[in-house]
């Protein structure tokens, strides 16, 4: 394609057509795509068939009980997400660096992802660096690594599958344990084996759902004890489900380190298995194609050191 071709393409196209095939993809429907881009459904397929025009390519094939990428409709992708990632940044990549820093960071994180090393580590930061200022977004394991993808945040604390396009350095280790509340049939037993478990509705987390993407530790236990197929109730932080199981919407699996004190009041009673309990790694990930900020660069050479931190184990 000569170069006039190339800029007069470049000139012509609706750059809002890729942000909708982005969002399509994401969505993995047009009808999804269209409620989150707040458009009538004809429109979103107007505007995929708009760009498939204008590239030359078929991109998703939307044949009957099928939707998924073509080989072009994967390059394009790919591309839109550094596109993307380039545009978001543009404010912050334009912020003049100097010895003063300054400038916003932005976490995102999956609930109760904690580490008492990275919130010291994070207090000496904003001591060195007064004029940084933080944004903390608590989302669900797909939406913290996809903020990171679209270089929407600067780090992201999350648990699941990270995609080998992102770097990954272990921020925390937390032990499950299953749980009923205290209207449960089994609040109180001590002798409660795996088997009386079986077809017991389910508290869920929004990762951890049998054949999911993100399917852990945690799911395997559910699998292996045939019981959690019936989900009753979902949430995506660890308040709501604690509050749903004590609450006897189902049993439910939760961070052993967080329950003492519903245990203590009598809200909780945990159930078996009691050996061999899951374990579940939360992750530190960073987008390397990001334009960083100075804030955000000096804080993140800032925490590199920061270890990882194993919840119920013995601490220097």
């Amino acid at each position: 394609m000569p170069i006039n071709r190339l800029e007069r393409f470049a000139h012509n196209l609706d750059w809002n057509l890729l942000r909708t095939f982005v969002v399509v993809v994401e969505e993995g429907s047009i009808t999804r795509a269209a409620n989150r881009l707040l458009l009538q459904q004809p429109a979103v397929s107007m505007a995929l068939k708009r760009l498939e025009q204008s590239v030359g390519h078929r991109l998703i094939d939307r044949s009957p009980g099928r939707f998924e990428l073509t080989e072009a409709g994967e390059r394009l992708h790919a591309l839109c997400h550094d596109i993307f990632s380039a545009i978001v940044r543009l404010p912050e990549a334009m912020v003049s660096s100097g010895e003063d820093v300054s400038g916003h960071i932005t976490i995102h994180a999956v609930s109760h992802a904690m580490n008492p090393v990275w919130d010291r580590a994070i207090a000496d930061f904003f001591r060195l660096h007064p004029r940084v200022t933080v944004g903390v977004t608590i989302e669900t394991t797909t939406d913290v690594i996809r903020s990171v993808e679209r270089g929407v945040a600067t780090l992201g604390l999350s648990d699941g599958i990270i995609p080998d396009g992102l770097e990954k350095v272990p921020f925390c280790y937390e032990r499950y344990a299953l749980y009923c509340g205290r209207g449960h049939r089994l609040f109180g037993a001590l002798d409660a084996k795996l088997e009386d478990l079986r077809g017991e509705p389910y508290v869920s987390f929004l990762a951890d759902v049998l054949g999911g993407p993100h399917m852990g530790p945690v799911t395997a236990v559910r699998a292996v004890g045939s019981f959690g197929q019936q989900v009753r109730a979902l949430a995506f932080n660890v308040e709501e489900v604690l509050r749903l199981v004590v609450a006897n919407a189902g049993i439910g699996m939760l961070p052993a380190h967080l329950t003492g004190a519903a245990l203590s009041a009598g809200e909780l009673w945990q159930l078996p298995p009691y050996d061999d309990l899951p374990v579940t790694e939360t992750f530190r990930i960073t987008n390397p194609g990001s334009a960083l900020n100075p804030a955000e660069r000096a804080f993140l050479t800032h925490i590199t050191d920061v270890p990882p931190w194993r919840w119920g184990e013995p601490h220097q």
